[in-house]
């Protein structure tokens, strides 16, 4: 019988061929060993799953799936699969173009334990995949003064990305990536996490090498401006949506007067607004039936007349 490793590690992969021996390396020269590598292949089309497979016969903790054609293409539903493959007592999101630094796992794991916590957040340098200069850190705050809260990541006050979170599997298999999430996906999932009762922290030491470089997604959307007002909207949108069931009343109404603002955006530029009618219900309820009116009001006036501003205005307070 398998015995139950205490880290899983689950990683979405599309058409990352060149990158991915950089990233499972990393993995496989961690000092902590007790840990699976599930990853799932997200149909990619160029040599990636064989890459993939070669790893899973040099070490069977890789364990290598594709993502079954009825599921919704993406990296949250490849993360959803994954975790439902998943038998570790830890869960640990990474990303298929990044490092892991020796002693992550090491760290993150025995901090949890020492200090009997729910998930812990480790720090992250960026670095410049064209010549491997760091570049910066994603967030900068002071990580042994910062509080963590569902608001202080909504507001930026404090954040992190993907690589960053080591959580228990009792607080992970209580929320699902938004698969609707183009970008943005662990910012709602983490949201929504810290809607639960939840004992977190930071470890102030930089433990992963996050890769910049032209074919990351978020590089890829930034690249259309309109295209990104969209995925944004939507970000807003789902979140807001996403935070009915835990009824935080003033998170859902910030996250829907920011997607008013981007909605209006899009519709001054004579472009689409993505479930502008699902959106209208939900200011109609926690706003107000006028406001939601002055909403659809603004998009049209700013999509006709290119005006409108003072109407979203409005409905925005």
């Amino acid at each position: 019988m398998e015995s139950k490793p205490k880290i899983t590690i689950i990683i979405p992969v599309y058409n990352r061929a060149q990158l991915l021996s950089y990233t499972l390396n990393s993995i496989l020269e961690q000092t902590f060993i007790d840990w699976e590598c599930i990853l799932i292949d997200d149909q990619s089309i160029d040599d990636s799953f064989l890459v993939l497979k070669a790893y899973q016969k040099k070490d069977p903790r890789f364990k290598v799936f594709r993502r079954p054609a009825e599921l919704k293409k993406g990296a949250n539903s490849c993360r959803n699969y994954g975790f439902l493959q998943a038998i570790g007592s830890y869960i640990k999101w990474f990303d298929s173009d990044d490092i892991m630094l020796p002693k992550h796992l090491e760290i993150a794991y025995h901090t949890i334990l020492k200090n009997k916590l729910d998930f812990v957040v480790t720090d992250t340098l960026n670095f410049n995949h064209e010549n491997g200069e760091i570049v910066n850190k994603p967030y900068k705050f002071d990580r042994k003064e910062a509080i963590i809260t569902a608001e202080n990541f909504a507001l930026n006050q404090i954040g992190w990305i993907t690589d960053d979170f080591l959580g228990s599997r009792e607080i992970v298999e209580k929320i699902k990536f938004n698969e609707k999430i183009i970008d943005g996906d662990e910012y709602n999932f983490f949201i929504k996490l810290m809607q639960l009762p939840f004992n977190g922290n930071f470890i102030d030491e930089v433990l992963t090498y996050r890769r910049i470089h032209e074919n990351s997604v978020t590089v890829k959307n930034k690249k259309n401006e309109t295209n990104y007002l969209s995925i944004i909207a939507t970000l807003k949108y789902q979140t807001a949506h996403d935070l009915v069931i835990y009824n935080n009343v003033w998170l859902i109404r910030w996250f829907l007067s920011g997607y008013m603002l981007y909605s209006f955006k899009l519709a001054g530029e004579n472009e689409s607004v993505p479930f502008w009618q699902p959106a209208f219900k939900l200011i109609c309820i926690y706003y107000s039936f006028s406001k939601g009116c002055a909403f659809i009001v603004a998009l049209v006036t700013a999509k006709y007349y290119n005006k409108g501003y003072n109407i979203m205005k409005y409905a925005r307070k």
